[in-house]
C-alpha cells in the first residue's frame, strides 16, 4: 500500500478520534448538568470503544480481576447437557452419546461483538490447566451485545475414549474488536476474565480418582480435600446433590485418615510428593527454571497490568513484553499425576458427602485450583 493512502488513513482515524472527543466534551458540558446526583440520577459515563467479554467463575463475578470467588472451579456459565435431554445437564460422558457444550459469554463494553468465539476443552479431573494435556472439542461463535450476554454452544459426540468423569474447560476470544486472552497454554480463571471451568465429578466411595496436577518447574504446593460449606453445595446447581441426604462435615473428618494417595511426578525436574495430615504437599525443583520468587513477582506484575486495562488506565502495547514473559513461564509446566483412593465413608443409597479438592500455594497459601466432588454409593452411583 502506498504511504500516501497509509498517511491518509491514519489522518482519517486522528479526525474520527477528535470528532469523537469533542461530541464526548460537549455531552458532558450539555447534558451531564441535567441529571440530578442528589436524588441518584447519575449521568452516562464515557463512551469507549471496546468490548469486555467473560464468563463468571461464580455468581458474584463481573469480569474484574483477580476473581474474588471462594470457589471458581465450577463455573455457572458453563453446562453440558444430552442432545437428546437438553434440560438434563450432566457431568457424566457416555460414549456415543452427542452432548451440547454451552457458554454463556458476558459483554460489559460498549461494543457489540459480532462474532464471539469459544474455544472448549475437555480434561481429566485437574488442578490447573494446559492446553497440551487437554483434548480441543472445537470452536463455535456467535454475537454478544453490548452490556449484553449470549449463549454460545457446540455439539460433540463423545468417543470411548473419553467417556467417564471429565471436566469442561473453556476461553472466549473476539478479533473484531480485538478482545484476546492473557495465555495461550495454561488458562486461569483467577487472572483472565476470559476462560471458565467446570470440575465437578460424582464419585463412589472407596473408588480412585486420578487427578492431572499442574505445576511450574520450581514450585511448593499442597493438596487437601475439604468438606464444602452449605453454600459452595447450592452453587454447584447439581439436581444429583438434591436428591441426596448429605451427611455431615464430620463423618467425611472421621475417614479422611484413611485417604490413599499414589502420585507420579512429572518428567524433569526434581520432585518430591509427600503425604500430610490435610493431604500431600508438593515440591518441584529446576535450577534452570524461573525461580519461585520471580514467579509470584510477574504474576503481581500481570495482575497488576489486567486490573490497569480494565479500568482504561493501561495500553495492551505497553504490556505486550510483560504478558510475553509470563506466557513463557507457563509453558514450561509440567503435569504430576495423582491417584487418590477415597475412605469408605459409610454411605447409604441416598447418601452423599460433597469434598472440595483444593491446591493452595505454600507459600501464601493462597488457592491456586480446585475440583468439586459428589462421593456417593457404589449403588447409587451405578443407577443413574
Amino acid at each position: 500500500m502506498p504511504k500516501r493512502t497509509r498517511a491518509e488513513i491514519q489522518e482519517y482515524i486522528e479526525e474520527l478520534e477528535g470528532r469523537a472527543a469533542e461530541s464526548q466534551a460537549n455531552a458532558k458540558h450539555n447534558l451531564n448538568q441535567l441529571f440530578d446526583r442528589e436524588h441518584g440520577r447519575r449521568p452516562p459515563r464515557d463512551f469507549v470503544d471496546s468490548s469486555f467479554l467473560y464468563m463468571r467463575a461464580c455468581d458474584a463475578d463481573i469480569g474484574s480481576r483477580p476473581v474474588n470467588c471462594p470457589v471458581f472451579w465450577v463455573s455457572p456459565d458453563l453446562r453440558v447437557a444430552p442432545l437428546a435431554n437438553l434440560g438434563m445437564p450432566t457431568h457424566q460422558l457416555t460414549a456415543g452419546t452427542t452432548y451440547r457444550f454451552t457458554a454463556t459469554v458476558r459483554n460489559r463494553g460498549d461494543l457489540p461483538v459480532p462474532s464471539a468465539k469459544v474455544e472448549f476443552f475437555i480434561v481429566n479431573p485437574s488442578l490447573g490447566f494446559d492446553t497440551r494435556f487437554a483434548t480441543k472439542l472445537g470452536v463455535a461463535a456467535d454475537r454478544v451485545q453490548a452490556h449484553g450476554m449470549g449463549e454460545v454452544s457446540l455439539d460433540y459426540t463423545i468417543p470411548p475414549s473419553m467417556a467417564g468423569h471429565r471436566c469442561l474447560f473453556a476461553r472466549v476470544f473476539s478479533f473484531s474488536p480485538l478482545d484476546l486472552p492473557i495465555d495461550d497454554i495454561a488458562l486461569n480463571p483467577l487472572i483472565d476474565r476470559h476462560v471458565a471451568q467446570v470440575n465437578l465429578n460424582v464419585i463412589a466411595q472407596v473408588a480412585t480418582l486420578v487427578v492431572d496436577w499442574f505445576h511450574l518447574p520450581n514450585a511448593e504446593e499442597q493438596l487437601e480435600l475439604v468438606p464444602m460449606t452449605a453454600p459452595m453445595i447450592r452453587a454447584l446447581r447439581a439436581e444429583l446433590a438434591t436428591s441426596l441426604t448429605l451427611v455431615s462435615a464430620a463423618r467425611w473428618r472421621e475417614v479422611q485418615g484413611a485417604l490413599k494417595f499414589d502420585a507420579t511426578p512429572a518428567e524433569g525436574p526434581a520432585i518430591e510428593v509427600r503425604q500430610t495430615d490435610a493431604g500431600l504437599e508438593l515440591v518441584s525443583s529446576d535450577r534452570e527454571a524461573l525461580p519461585i520468587e520471580r514467579q509470584a513477582e510477574l504474576k503481581k506484575r500481570v495482575q497488576a497490568a489486567v486490573r490497569a486495562l480494565e479500568t482504561g488506565r493501561g495500553n495492551a502495547a505497553r504490556f505486550k513484553e510483560l504478558f510475553n514473559e509470563f506466557r513463557a513461564m507457563n509453558a514450561k509446566s509440567v503435569r504430576t499425576q495423582v491417584a487418590i483412593t477415597l475412605p469408605d465413608v459409610g454411605l447409604a443409597r441416598r447418601q452423599g458427602v460433597a469434598v472440595n479438592v483444593i491446591r493452595h500455594d505454600s507459600a501464601t497459601g493462597a488457592v491456586t485450583g480446585g475440583i468439586a466432588l459428589l462421593i456417593v454409593s457404589a449403588d447409587r452411583l451405578s443407577a443413574r
